[in-house]
């Protein structure tokens, strides 16, 4: 192998020398100058797709650790699900450092403008936040109106949907603020979370005056620190973290933020760096198909260079050099156009980036396109090429044998490269070999996949089509199989791309799916918490008074753990050998009690949660996979702090949840007999089916019982889908590049077989065949192939569908057929328009002209 390489290198070598070789290359491209720019056209989609995103993640990457202060609003941020206590406060006061507050719950608001009623994030603040950034708000300062206590502000999107102006009036708790005006842009803030629960923002004085935070609340509490330096701020994290870590809070400083934020756009990037090099892969089969085609019709011409002194060697140059200069011009094409993509994809991914993407050009991204550019074209046009190389020069006189199975150096090495080239590019954007390998092994089943499913397509239509069809559309199908049409290569290129679109709709629908409310009659999407005990008959009177089922009343306690197998919580902390993760020990947890399972729960081992006469008396079951997370199994002990009363419980069984079905779901529930005199907030759920029942019902919600929250899954449903539709945006821009190559293969296809097609338009002009039935035939040929390469990828997606959504996602397939048949649809209609596009020519050309080439 080594000494082939070093072979081939000199053999290269000489390429630059010969100047002949060049001068015969420059001579016979500027005669086939459009077929060859056709070869490069389909690189251009391939390294635009590549250049753009990878420039995009340099630029987003920058602009993470230019603006990482900014999104956090702090140096050091303490948060957790409890108010901070004396201890911890006076840990923080001793580190002498400039600090603010923020305390965030959900929250119901009315806007009295209108009568309407939404949950809200509600945010609290207090002290000089953010330290970092700032507050933009229309009008410009009133952040300084909120802090007195009598205003509030919010999201600019909550108070465009729901057409609240400054001066208006909002009811939050027992409390009326003023609307001073929106934010636009707050440290953070923003973000695809913002899509979910848009905030209102109060000061901390005013939080009290709602009487929103009684036992129950779920209020999430943050300490935001100001340091120096980043020295500074390492050094006051020693300092507290074993305070911090001991009392159950966590914390997030400006390094975190970045990295977990640069992290989660990575992966991103990386799933859609892959999407895109699959569209250059195509592109690259697409220019071996084309080169195929062209050095099949230069056999005769290599055959007189042959006769003449020219080596096989040289003969491959000639056109080797064109291939090569084309792939260079091609990937500065796809560079700059990459470049222009990237100025669009901010737009596609608003709403998921929490703040303002800018431009910057990356001359690494550049580069490596133009490099990746211009070694695919070289790799997938060497293997056709080859042949070249054993042409006769007796193919002057007679047709010589094909030498395409001729054994060949050159064409094993060549196959091993083209092998290695997509694993190494995988594992390179991923940054792991072993995801490399599995992508390379997908890549090639997916294109097996398709290339069998085509060939099975062809053969069923070849078989079974019926024989008393009408001349036309007899001979535009039999069309798809003249030779050199690359009817497989195009159904398998342009099936590829209404593969990846078609998926993405199946996975979609079926995630969809899981949450859609329009199944069973009692399925509830509407959820009432934070149900004080003295209010739970009331709040069930008003369900009935406006004719809403109560399909469940539930009882939630909040406890923590205080030991574990018999060791308390604080200690496996500290004890660094422990593999518990330190969340799953200092977390609340939210508990009921009950004797039963619900609809969402199956137990999967051991009993159902009861109670027993003896020590061990109270016996939990735990949700599957927790039980992991815990480290325990069954009989294992626990002690929960339920309110300052320690009680201890073993575990009886263990549940598998379908978390999203018949909210809510718990991860331990405890038997009846336990838990009725603990304090508990309770939670209940039903069905609204008319959105102007539901507003009435909210508004006498948010009126009578303020502290109590509701939760429309409707409009979450909605969220979800309109974050699908953003996301899906994405994936189909870069799916379109793999359709936008197969047209490209397709139209070169075309004017590869031209003089061919001009032939048999001739012969059928002979035997009596007019304009408008030749028309027909090429028309109806490239609507079946339009067809065939949908129904290609079609197939392939229902049946990748199936497996992603049983064995991977574990959720129930579903698709919607409309949509798959506007795909399918669209799919032939730009497959006819670009075939007629390029062979208008064909048809057009009169068979005198024909005849005298052919005489």
């Amino acid at each position: 192998m080594i000494e082939y390489i070093i072979k081939l290198k000199r053999e290269t070598r000489s390429i630059f020398k010969d100047r002949w070789v060049w001068r015969m290359a420059w001579r016979d491209a500027r005669h086939n100058f459009s077929r060859l720019l056709l070869f490069a056209s389909s690189l251009v989609t391939g390294i635009a797709a590549v250049v753009a995103l990878d420039s995009f993640n340099h630029t987003l990457q920058n602009d993470i650790d230019r603006n990482a202060k900014e999104l956090i609003g702090a140096d050091l941020v303490v948060n957790g699900d409890k108010k901070f206590d004396g201890k911890i406060i006076a840990a923080f006061d001793s580190t002498k450092l400039e600090q603010a507050n923020e305390a965030d719950m959900a929250s119901m608001v009315l806007f009295l403008n209108n009568g309407q009623s939404r949950l809200i994030r509600l945010v609290a603040l207090s002290g000089p936040f953010p330290f970092y950034g700032q507050i933009k708000t229309k009008p410009a300062n009133i952040y300084e109106k909120v802090k007195e206590g009598h205003f509030a502000m919010m999201d600019e999107t909550l108070a465009s949907q729901y057409e609240v102006s400054s001066g208006d009036s909002i009811r939050i708790g027992q409390s009326t603020l003023e609307v001073a005006g929106v934010v636009t842009e707050i440290p953070g803030g923003g973000g695809i979370m913002a899509s979910f629960t848009p905030s209102v923002y109060i000061s901390m004085k005013a939080l009290d005056s709602t009487k929103l935070v009684q036992y129950g609340s779920r209020v999430n509490y943050k300490r935001f620190f100001k340091t120096s330096s980043d020295a500074q701020t390492e050094a006051m994290i020693k300092q507290l973290d074993p305070v911090i870590k001991r009392a159950g809070y966590s914390y997030e400083t400006v390094q975190r933020r970045k990295e977990g934020l640069g992290q989660g756009f990575l992966s991103i990037y990386r799933f859609f760096s892959l999407l895109a090099f699959v569209a250059l892969v195509l592109g690259c089969i697409g220019v071996a198909s084309s080169v195929h085609i062209y050095a099949r019709e230069k056999r005769e011409e290599v055959a007189v260079l042959r006769c003449v002194g020219s080596s096989g060697w040289q003969a491959f140059n000639i056109y080797f050099i064109q291939i090569f200069v084309l792939g260079i011009l091609a990937s500065i094409v796809g560079a700059a156009i990459g470049v222009g993509i990237q100025q669009v994809l901010p737009y596609f991914l608003k709403g998921f980036i929490p703040f303002e993407v800018g431009f910057s050009l990356s001359w690494p991204s550049l580069l490596m396109g133009l490099v990746i550019g211009t070694l695919v074209s070289v790799l997938f046009s060497i293997l056709p090429l080859i042949s070249v190389r054993f042409v006769p020069p007796l193919t002057v006189l007679r047709s010589g044998p094909e030498t395409a199975g001729r054994f060949s150096k050159t064409r094993i090495v060549t196959l091993i490269l083209i092998a290695l080239f997509p694993m190494g590019f995988a594992a390179y954007q991923t940054k792991n070999l072993l995801t490399g390998l599995f992508f390379f092994l997908g890549l090639v089943l997916a294109l097996a996949c398709l290339a069998l499913v085509a060939a099975g397509l062809l053969y069923a239509v070849r078989k079974f089509f019926p024989s008393r069809a009408g001349f036309i559309v007899r001979h535009s199908l039999s069309s798809l199989f003249r030779p050199n049409n690359q009817t497989r290569v195009l159904m398998v290129t342009i099936g590829l791309g209404a593969f990846i679109i078609s998926i993405l709709n199946i996975v979609e629908e079926s995630m969809l799916g899981q949450v859609e409310f329009t199944g069973q009659e009692n399925q509830s999407n509407t959820i009432l918490f934070d149900i004080q005990p003295s209010q739970k008959e009331g709040v069930i009177k008003l369900m009935e008074d406006n004719k809403l089922k109560v399909n469940q009343v539930v009882p939630i306690i909040t406890c923590r753990l205080n030991e574990l197998k018999g060791k308390p919580t604080d200690i496996l902390q500290t004890d660094t050998t422990d593999k518990i993760p330190n969340w799953a020990l200092t977390r609340e947890y939210r508990v009921t009690y009950r004797d039963s399972l619900t609809h969402s729960e199956e137990l999967v081992k051991g009993e159902l949660q009861h109670k027993k006469n003896g020590r061990d008396s109270i016996w939990v079951t735990i949700s599957e996979g927790m039980e992991e997370s815990l480290d325990v199994k069954l009989n294992d002990s626990l002690v929960f702090d339920v309110q300052g009363v320690l009680m201890k419980v073993r575990i009886a069984g263990i549940r598998k949840v379908d978390w999203p079905k018949d909210p809510p779901n718990f991860i331990f529930v405890f038997p009846k007999g336990v838990l009725e005199d603990a304090p508990q907030i309770f939670v209940t759920a039903t069905r609204i089916n008319e959105q102007q029942q539901a507003n009435a019902f909210q508004q006498q919600l948010v009126t009578q019982y303020p502290n109590v929250s509701l939760i429309d899954l409707r409009l979450i449903l909605s969220t979800v889908n309109g974050l699908f539709d953003k996301l899906g945006l994405v994936v189909r821009f870069l799916a379109l590049f793999s359709i936008i190559t197969g047209l490209i293969v397709l139209a070169g296809a075309v004017i590869n077989s031209k003089f061919l097609r001009i032939r048999e338009n001739v012969l059928l002009r002979t035997i009596g065949a007019r304009t408008w039935q030749i028309t027909k035939i090429t028309l109806i040929e490239y609507a079946w192939l339009g067809l065939f390469s949908a129904l290609t990828g079609m197939i392939l997606s229902l049946g990748g569908g199936w497996l992603l959504t049983k064995f991977f996602f574990e959720i129930t397939f579903a698709f919607d057929a409309a949509e798959l048949a506007i795909i399918a649809f669209g799919v032939v209609v730009l497959t006819v328009l670009i075939g007629w596009f390029n062979s208008r020519e064909v048809i057009s050309t009169p068979p005198l002209q024909v005849l005298r080439k052919e005489g």
